[in-house]
C-alpha cells in the first residue's frame, strides 16, 4: 500500500492515552489451553460486549495541524464496527472537552463491568494528536494548545493518572489502549522531552505507536492514515477471529516498521524509523470476532495438507490428515516452555499445515521465540530455568508468553520470585536472573531495578552497565530512585 511523504511536523506528536474496562474475576470460556497433565494454563476470551472511544485532535496552533487525524478516526471506526463494537468517536476536543468525554466514558463502562459476564466486555481507547512528556510522565494535548508553549503542561492531561486511571481494573478483563504519537520532541523547551517505559495496569494492553525517545511519522494528506493506524486498521480487517489480540498488534508493530522503512527508503533518509512498542498486563488470551466470523468458524473446515511422519519429508499431494492431528501439535506448541524447541515445532506445524488458522500465531511465536532465544543467551542463562514445576496458574501463563519474547511477562515473574508470590519461594538468585531476561528482552524497569540490586551490592560495573541499558531502553528512573544525578 503506497504511502505519502511524511510530515516532519508530526515528529512534535503525543504519548499519552489509554482506557480500561470493569470486569468480574471468573472465566467463562470453555476453550482452555492445556498442559499435558491436563490444567489449564490460559483461559481463552471472546468479548460479547465491546465498546471504543476513538479521538482524534487534528487543529493546533502555529501550523502543527496533523492532517491524518480525522481519517484515521474514521477508518478505525469502521473496522470496529465491523467487529461490532459500540464506538463514540470525536474530533479536536479541548481540554474542557476530553475531560468531560473521558468521565462520561468512564462511567458508562463502569456500569457495564458491573452487570457483564465476567471477560465479557472488551475496551478500546485511541488517541492520535500532539503531546509531550516531562520528569519521565507522559502528557496528552487537547486540541488548540500549542505543545511547545510555556501553558502546555498545565493544560494537558496525563496519561497515567488521567487516562489509564480513569477506569477501574479487574482480572479478568481486557482494555486496549492506541497512542498514534510520538514520544520525544527535540524541539520542545529543555526538561520537557524526557522519556519513559510505563508498565500497564492489569487487564491492559497499551500500544504506543513508537519506542520511547522516538517520533511517530504521518503522511501530510488528511486523505491518508498515519503509518502506525493504517497498519493497525489494515491487520484488524485481515484478522481471521483465531489470532489473538496481543498477537494481532505484533504483527501490526512489524508492518508499521515496514511501511516507515519503505518510506524511508524511497526518500533517501538514514535516520531511525519507528517501531511500535506495546506494554501487555492479560491473563489469558482475548479474540476478537463478529458473528460473520463465528459463522464462518461453525462450518466445516478444509482437512489441512500434512507432511507423513518421519524427518523433514515434504507434504505429497493428496495427503491430508483429520483436525485431530493438527490441533494435537497446535495443543504442544502452546505449552512448549523452551525457545530453541519451540522454534523447531513452529516452523516443522508451518510446513505441514501451510496456511491453517494458526498460521499468524506460528509466525509471531518464531519472532518472540527467537528473540527470547537471543535473550537468554545474551544473559547467560540456561534453558532448564524455564522448566521449574513451580508457581500457580498465573506464574505460568506468564512463563509461557515471557518464552515468546514478551518483556512485561518476564519482568512480573522477576517480581514473584522477588517478593514470593504467584505461588514461588522468595528467591534472590531467580529474581536477579529474570531481572536480567526482562532487560534483554527490552524492558527497562527491570534493567533499572537490576542495576539496584548490583550497587547494593557492591557490583559497580555491573551496576553501571545496566544502569545504561535502561536508559537506552528508555527509563527515567523516579525522582525518589535518582541517587545518581538522573
Amino acid at each position: 500500500m503506497p504511502q505519502a511523504p511524511c510530515n516532519a511536523r508530526r515528529r512534535s506528536l503525543l504519548l499519552g492515552g489509554g482506557a480500561g474496562l470493569a470486569l468480574g474475576t471468573l472465566p467463562i470460556s470453555g476453550e482452555l489451553f492445556a498442559q499435558t497433565t491436563g490444567e489449564a494454563i490460559q483461559d481463552v476470551y471472546v468479548p460479547r460486549a465491546k465498546y471504543a472511544l476513538l479521538i482524534g485532535n487534528r487543529d493546533y496552533p502555529n501550523r502543527k495541524d496533523i492532517a491524518p487525524a480525522h481519517k484515521n478516526v474514521r477508518d478505525l471506526k469502521d473496522v470496529l464496527e465491523y467487529y461490532e463494537f459500540k464506538v463514540s468517536d470525536h474530533r479536536d476536543l479541548d481540554a474542557a472537552a476530553m475531560t468531560r468525554t473521558l468521565a462520561e466514558f468512564g462511567a458508562q463502562m463502569r456500569a457495564v463491568g458491573e452487570s457483564a459476564l465476567p471477560g465479557g466486555v472488551a475496551v478500546v481507547f485511541y488517541f492520535c494528536g500532539h503531546g509531550f512528556q516531562s520528569a519521565g510522565r507522559n502528557f496528552l494535548v487537547p486540541a488548540g494548545v500549542d505543545p511547545s508553549s510555556e501553558k502546555a503542561l498545565s493544560q494537558s492531561l496525563r496519561l497515567t493518572e488521567d487516562i489509564l486511571g480513569t477506569f477501574p481494573q479487574h482480572y479478568p478483563g481486557i482494555s486496549i489502549a492506541l497512542i498514534d504519537a510520538c514520544r520525544t520532541d527535540t524541539s520542545v523547551r529543555k526538561g520537557v522531552d524526557e522519556f519513559n517505559q510505563i508498565a500497564a495496569p492489569e487487564g491492559m494492553l497499551v500500544f504506543f505507536a513508537t519506542r520511547a525517545g522516538r517520533p511517530a511519522l504521518a503522511p501530510i494528506s488528511p486523505d491518508r492514515n498515519t503509518f502506525f493506524a493504517g497498519a493497525v486498521i489494515d491487520v484488524l480487517r485481515e484478522a481471521n477471529g483465531e489470532t489473538p489480540i496481543d498477537d494481532l498488534f505484533r504483527i501490526a508493530a512489524i508492518e508499521c516498521q515496514s511501511r516507515v522503512k519503505a518510506e524511508f527508503d524511497k526518500a533517501k533518509l538514514t535516520i531511525l524509523p519507528q517501531f511500535p512498542e506495546s506494554t501487555i498486563n492479560l491473563r489469558g488470551k482475548f479474540k476478537i470476532r463478529n458473528r460473520q466470523l463465528e459463522l464462518e468458524r461453525s462450518k466445516p473446515r478444509a482437512r489441512p495438507m500434512v507432511a507423513p511422519a518421519g524427518p523433514q519429508v515434504a507434504p505429497q499431494a493428496g495427503q491430508r490428515a483429520d483436525f485431530t492431528q493438527m490441533d494435537e501439535r497446535w495443543q504442544v506448541i502452546l505449552v512448549t516452555l523452551r525457545p530453541a524447541r519451540l522454534i523447531r515445532l513452529c516452523e516443522d506445524f508451518e510446513r505441514d499445515f501451510p496456511g491453517s488458522e494458526f498460521s499468524q500465531q506460528i509466525k509471531v511465536n518464531i519472532l518472540g521465540a527467537r528473540q527470547a532465544l537471543e535473550s537468554q543467551r545474551s544473559a547467560g542463562l540456561s534453558s532448564d530455568l524455564f522448566e521449574e514445576s513451580a508457581g500457580d496458574k498465573g506464574y505460568r501463563d506468564d512463563l509461557t508468553k515471557a518464552l515468546r519474547g514478551d518483556k512485561d511477562a518476564a519482568h512480573r515473574i522477576a517480581i514473584a520470585y522477588r517478593d514470593g508470590t504467584s505461588g514461588v519461594a522468595a528467591n534472590p538468585r531467580r529474581t536477579q536472573q529474570w531481572l536480567r531476561f526482562a532487560a534483554e528482552l527490552g524492558n527497562g524497569i527491570a534493567s533499572w531495578e537490576l542495576s539496584e540490586i548490583y550497587n547494593q551490592s557492591g557490583e559497580v560495573g555491573d551496576a553501571a552497565r545496566f544502569e545504561k541499558k535502561a536508559l537506552d531502553l528508555g527509563y527515567r528512573p523516579p525522582p525518589r530512585l535518582a541517587t545518581r544525578g538522573y
